[in-house]
C-alpha cells in the first residue's frame, strides 16, 4: 500500500487513505502532506471491500481521478488485509500447537504460565500480558508470574481490582484510555495503555480458571477493532487448552494420589506377605517340629532335624541343645555346634547357665565368645526350654560373621520354635520311657496274645465240635449243610445226601447203667460211624443219640444205601463198656437233594427226619431212604390224624375189644383185656398197628387213653348189672407213657369208677417197659397215687428188656406179663422154658399175678399149665372181640386138649 500511495502522489501530490469504523476514521495509509478529514469528504464504495474508503486529493481536483485512485488503492488495501490477517492466523496456529505442546509437557499450572510468555511474545511484542489464577473455589486471584510494561508502575496497583471485577462479569472486558481513566482514578493518563482486554478462562463446567489480560500502548489509528477480535481469539485458545491442562493436572493429581495410595496398600500388602510367610514358616516349623517329635528317631537325630528347621527361619552358625539329665541338675549336650558329641567353651557354658539360672531369654554380643575350634561368636542367642512350667533346658544359636547379629526378631522366632521344642523334647523323653516299658510289656502282650489266640482257637473249635465225641456239633453241621446247598444251588447235576442217625432204645443205657456208659456208648458209636466213611464225608452229632451225616456230591441212591449198610452192618458186634457187652442199632433216614422238592436245607432236615422215624416204625436197626411214596404216606398220616380227632369227639367209630384172660386149671374167664379197634366209616376196620403210632406222635395217645378207660369201664359196669360178668371179673386197660405224665391222672380214674360204681381193684392198668424208660420219676410218682386209689397196675411184655428186674424193684406192681416171645417157644426151646419158670418163680416169691400172653397152640398151653402158670391170653382161646361176642369161658374139653 505504501508503494501504491508513493506512485499516487508523484502522480497528483499528497494522497491519504481512510477507513470508516465503529469508533470514527482510520489511517489506513498517507502521502505527502495529509489534512485533517473534511468534512466534505466524499465517501466511494468498493465491491470488493466491505468499508467506507475516502481519498483526498490535495493538489490535482477530478472527481474521475478520484474514482480510479479509489478502485486500484482498494484492490490493494484489500489484498494486504488479507495477507496480514493470513499471517496472524498461521501465526496464531502455530502457537496454540506451541500452547498445545507446552500444556502436555509442563508438570504445573505455573511452569506453563512461566513459559507461556515467551510463547506468546510475537503477539504480543511489548509483553503487556497478565495472568490470574483463582483458587480452588474460582475467587481470590493470585499473580505467579507477571510481564508488566515498562513504566506502568501505577497501573500495576490498580489492575487486580479491574481483573477481579472482569473475573466477575466472566466474559470478554475491553476497555479503552478513556475507560480506563474513569476506573483508575489516580492514575496518570500517561500511565494508562491505549487499549487493556481481559478475557476470563473458564473450564467446562463454568468455574472460572483464570483471567489473562493484555494492553496495547501503541495502536495506529482505527486498530483497537482489530486488536480487540484478535485477543478474543487468542483468548478462545488459551481458554481451551488451560481447561485441558487444568484438567490434565486434576488426573495427574489424582493418578499421583491413587498411586500414593497403591504404593502405601502395596507396602502394606508387602508387610503382610512377608509377615504371613513368615507364620506359615514357623507354622510349618512347628509341624515339622511336632513330626520329629512323634517319630521314633533318637534325640539326636531329631534336634538335628530341628537345626535344619530353625536354619530356613534363622540364619546361624552353630546351634547347641543343655538339658537336664535329673533331678541333681546334671546337664547334658545331646546336640552342640554341627551335632558331634562336644562339650560347649567354658564362655558359652556360662551364658548356658545364666539362661537356666534366669529362665528368661539371653541376647549377647560380646566378642570373647571363643569355640573350642578357635572361631569367635559375633552374636549368641540362648532361649529356655520348657515343658508347661517345668524347665528343660536350652536352646542357644550363635554367628560367626561380624556383619550379622542377631536381634528381637530373631529372638522372637527362636522362642516360638523353642516353645514347641521343649514340648517335643518333654514328649520324646517320655516316649523313650515309655518305650523301655512297652519292650518289656510288649514280651507279655505277645505271650498273652498268643495264649489269646490259642485260647480263641480253642473256643471256636469248642463252639462247633461237640465236646463228648469230638464230632462237629449241630451249629458247625448248619454251616456245612448251608455250603453244600448253596453249591447244589448253582449246579444241580451234583447232588448230596443227607443222613440222619438215631440210635434205638439209648435211654434204656443210661437208666440202666448209668450217664457214664451212655456217654462211652456215645464216643464208640462215633468212631464206628466215622470208620465207614469217605474223607470227604461230613458227620456231625446233633445232641443226645442223633448223629446227621452230609455226603458230598455226587451222590446218587445206590452209592446212599452202601454207606448206610456199612454203617447199620458196623453195629452188628457188641459194644464193650467198662468190661460189659452192650449191643445197640441205628435207625437211619436217607435223603438227596432234589431241588424239585426241596427249596432249602430245612426242607431236607425233614425229609430225613420223617425216613428215620418210618425206619424205627418198620422195626429199627435199618435205613430207610426217602421217596415221594413216603411223603404221600405221610400227607395221608395228617389226614387220618385229622379224622381221629373226629373220631374222638363221637361214640361210634372207636370201639374197644375185649380179649379174655382164661383160668388154666378151670377154664374159666377171670378177666379182659381192652384193645381198642378204629371203625372208620369209608375205609374201614383200621388195625392199631396204623393209627397209635400216629395217635402217639400227635399227642392224641392220652385223649384216647382216657377215651377207652371211660368205655371199657362202662361195658364192665353193664355186664356186671346184666350178671355176666361176676364180682371177681378184672379189666385189664393199656396205659400209654403220655399218661404217665399227668400227676391228675389217679384222681381222674377215681371220678371214672365212682360214675361207673366199679370196684377200684377190679382195673388193672398195664404199662410197657419203655412207658417208664420216658419219665422214670414222674411215672413213680403216678404210679404211687394209682396204688393209692386202689387200682392195680400191670407190668406188660416182661422180660425183654434191659432193666425189668430193676422195675419190680423200683415200682410197685402187681401183675406180670410174660412177653409172647417166650410163650412161643416154651415147651419147645429149653432157654426159654428156664425163663418162663424163672419168671413164674420170680412172681411167687415177690406175691404176683403172673398172666401167660399170646398162646396160640396146645403144646403152649400144656407146658405152662406144668409150670403152674395161672393164667393164659391169645388167640388159642379168643382173639379181641367186641362186646357182644366176647368168649366167656371154655368147655372142659378144650383144656383137656
Amino acid at each position: 500500500m505504501d508503494e501504491a500511495l508513493a506512485q499516487a502522489a508523484r502522480q497528483g501530490g499528497g494522497l491519504s487513505v481512510w477507513q470508516a469504523t465503529a469508533d470514527g476514521w482510520r489511517a489506513l495509509g498517507c502521502c505527502g502532506a495529509v489534512p485533517a478529514l473534511p468534512a466534505s469528504a466524499e465517501a466511494v464504495s468498493c465491491d470488493a471491500y466491505a468499508g467506507a474508503i475516502r481519498l483526498l486529493r490535495v493538489v490535482h481536483d477530478g472527481d474521475a481521478l478520484s474514482a480510479a485512485l479509489s478502485g486500484l488503492l482498494a484492490a490493494r488495501v484489500e489484498a494486504e488485509w488479507l495477507r496480514e490477517e493470513q499471517r496472524f492466523a498461521g501465526q496464531l496456529r502455530d502457537i496454540m500447537v506451541t500452547v498445545g505442546q507446552l500444556a502436555d509437557e509442563v508438570p504445573s499450572l505455573e511452569a506453563f504460565l512461566s513459559r507461556l510468555y515467551a510463547v506468546l511474545s510475537p503477539l504480543l511484542p511489548d509483553g503487556a500480558l497478565t495472568l490470574g489464577l483463582t483458587d480452588d473455589e474460582g475467587g481470590c486471584l493470585r499473580f505467579p508470574v507477571n510481564a508488566w510494561p515498562a513504566g506502568a508502575d501505577a497501573f500495576v496497583h490498580a489492575e487486580p481490582a479491574l481483573l477481579a471485577a472482569a473475573g466477575r462479569r466472566q466474559r470478554l472486558w475491553v476497555l479503552g484510555r478513556r475507560r480506563l481513566s474513569a476506573l483508575c482514578q489516580g492514575v496518570p493518563a500517561g500511565q494508562l495503555p491505549l487499549l487493556w482486554v481481559a478475557v476470563p478462562l473458564l473450564d467446562e463446567g463454568g468455574r472460572l480458571l483464570a483471567i489473562a489480560s493484555a494492553r496495547v500502548d501503541a495502536l495506529h489509528p482505527g486498530d483497537a477493532r482489530v486488536e480487540r477480535r484478535r485477543l478474543s481469539q487468542l483468548a478462545r485458545h488459551l481458554c481451551s487448552q488451560l481447561g485441558q491442562l487444568g484438567r490434565r493436572l486434576q488426573l495427574l493429581g489424582q493418578l499421583r494420589r491413587v498411586r500414593v495410595e497403591l504404593d502405601g496398600y502395596a507396602a502394606r500388602l508387602n508387610a503382610e506377605l512377608a509377615e504371613r510367610r513368615r507364620n506359615e514358616q514357623l507354622v510349618q516349623a512347628l509341624g515339622e517340629v511336632n513330626t520329629l517329635a512323634n517319630s521314633l528317631l533318637p534325640l539326636p537325630a531329631v534336634l538335628a532335624g530341628v537345626r535344619r528347621t530353625l536354619g530356613r527361619l534363622v540364619e546361624f552358625d552353630t546351634l547347641t541343645v543343655a538339658l537336664y539329665t535329673g533331678d541333681d541338675g546334671t546337664l547334658a549336650f545331646p546336640y552342640c555346634s554341627e551335632g558331634a558329641a562336644q562339650q560347649p567353651a567354658a564362655a558359652e557354658r556360662a551364658l548356658l547357665e545364666q539362661v537356666l539360672h534366669s529362665g528368661r531369654p539371653l541376647l549377647s554380643g560380646r566378642p570373647a565368645l571363643s569355640g573350642e575350634d578357635g572361631a569367635t561368636l559375633r552374636s549368641w542367642l540362648g532361649v529356655p526350654l520348657f515343658d508347661q512350667l517345668r524347665l528343660l533346658g536350652v536352646i542357644a544359636i550363635g554367628s560367626h560373621a561380624e556383619s550379622r547379629r542377631f536381634g528381637l526378631r530373631e529372638q522372637e522366632t527362636v522362642e516360638f520354635v523353642a516353645g514347641h521344642v521343649g514340648g517335643a523334647v518333654a514328649r520324646l523323653q517320655a516316649t523313650q520311657a515309655l518305650y523301655q516299658v512297652n519292650s518289656q510289656l510288649e514280651v507279655r502282650v505277645q505271650q498273652r496274645t498268643r495264649a489269646l489266640d490259642e485260647a480263641n482257637a480253642r473256643l471256636k473249635y469248642e463252639s462247633l465240635h461237640d465236646t463228648l465225641t469230638a464230632l462237629p456239633n449241630r451249629a458247625y453241621f448248619g454251616q456245612r449243610i448251608l455250603q453244600l446247598w448253596q453249591q447244589y444251588a448253582l449246579d444241580e447235576s451234583c447232588p448230596f445226601a443227607l443222613m440222619l442217625i438215631d440210635m434205638d432204645r439209648f435211654k434204656l443205657v443210661n437208666d440202666t447203667l448209668g450217664h457214664a456208659a451212655g456217654d462211652a456208648l456215645l464216643v464208640e458209636v462215633g468212631e464206628r460211624i466215622r470208620g465207614c466213611l469217605r474223607p470227604d464225608d461230613f458227620l456231625a452229632r446233633l445232641g443226645g443219640d442223633e448223629f446227621a451225616l452230609l455226603l458230598p456230591g455226587p451222590v446218587n441212591y445206590k452209592s446212599c444205601g452202601r454207606v448206610a449198610r456199612r454203617i447199620v452192618d458196623a453195629f452188628r458186634s457188641p459194644v464193650v463198656v467198662d468190661g460189659r457187652e452192650l449191643f445197640t442199632t441205628l435207625s437211619l433216614g436217607v435223603v438227596l437233594s432234589d431241588g424239585q422238592y426241596h427249596a432249602g436245607c430245612q426242607d431236607m432236615l425233614r425229609d430225613a427226619d420223617l425216613a428215620m422215624y418210618h425206619s424205627k416204625q418198620q422195626g429199627r436197626d435199618g435205613y430207610t431212604v426217602y421217596n415221594h411214596a413216603l411223603r404221600q404216606g405221610k400227607a395221608d398220616q395228617l389226614a387220618l390224624e385229622a379224622e381221629l380227632r373226629h373220631a374222638l369227639e363221637g361214640e361210634h367209630e372207636l370201639v374197644p375189644y375185649f380179649q379174655p384172660f382164661v383160668d388154666s386149671a378151670s377154664g374159666a374167664v377171670t378177666g379182659f383185656e381192652t384193645l381198642v379197634r378204629w371203625r372208620h366209616p369209608e375205609r374201614g376196620l383200621i388195625p392199631p398197628a396204623l393209627f397209635l403210632p400216629m395217635a402217639q406222635e400227635s399227642g392224641l395217645i392220652r385223649r384216647l387213653d382216657r377215651y377207652m378207660i371211660v368205655r371199657a369201664c362202662e361195658q364192665l359196669a353193664r355186664w356186671r348189672a346184666e350178671g355176666r360178668a361176676d364180682a371177681l371179673c378184672a379189666l385189664h386197660i393199656n396205659l400209654s407213657s403220655e399218661n404217665l405224665r399227668d400227676d391228675d391222672l389217679a384222681v381222674w380214674i377215681a371220678g371214672v369208677l365212682q360214675r361207673c360204681s366199679l370196684p377200684p381193684h377190679l382195673i388193672y392198668l398195664e404199662v410197657t417197659e419203655s412207658a417208664l424208660i420216658d419219665v422214670p420219676e414222674q411215672a413213680q410218682r403216678v404210679m404211687q397215687a394209682l396204688h393209692d386209689v386202689g387200682v392195680r397196675l400191670a407190668l406188660d411184655d416182661f422180660g425183654t428188656g434191659y432193666s425189668a428186674l430193676s422195675y419190680l424193684h423200683r415200682y410197685r406192681f402187681d401183675l406180670l406179663k410174660i412177653d409172647q416171645a417166650f410163650v412161643r417157644e416154651v415147651g419147645v426151646n429149653a432157654e426159654s422154658t428156664a425163663i418162663v419158670r424163672a419168671i413164674l418163680a420170680l412172681a411167687q416169691a415177690l406175691q404176683l399175678e403172673v398172666v401167660a400172653e399170646g398162646v396160640e397152640t396146645a403144646e403152649q398151653v400144656d407146658a405152662l399149665r406144668a409150670l403152674g402158670c395161672p393164667r393164659l391170653q391169645g388167640y388159642y382161646f379168643s382173639p379181641p372181640r367186641p362186646a357182644g361176642e366176647v368168649y366167656w369161658g371154655a368147655q372142659a374139653s378144650v383144656l383137656a386138649g
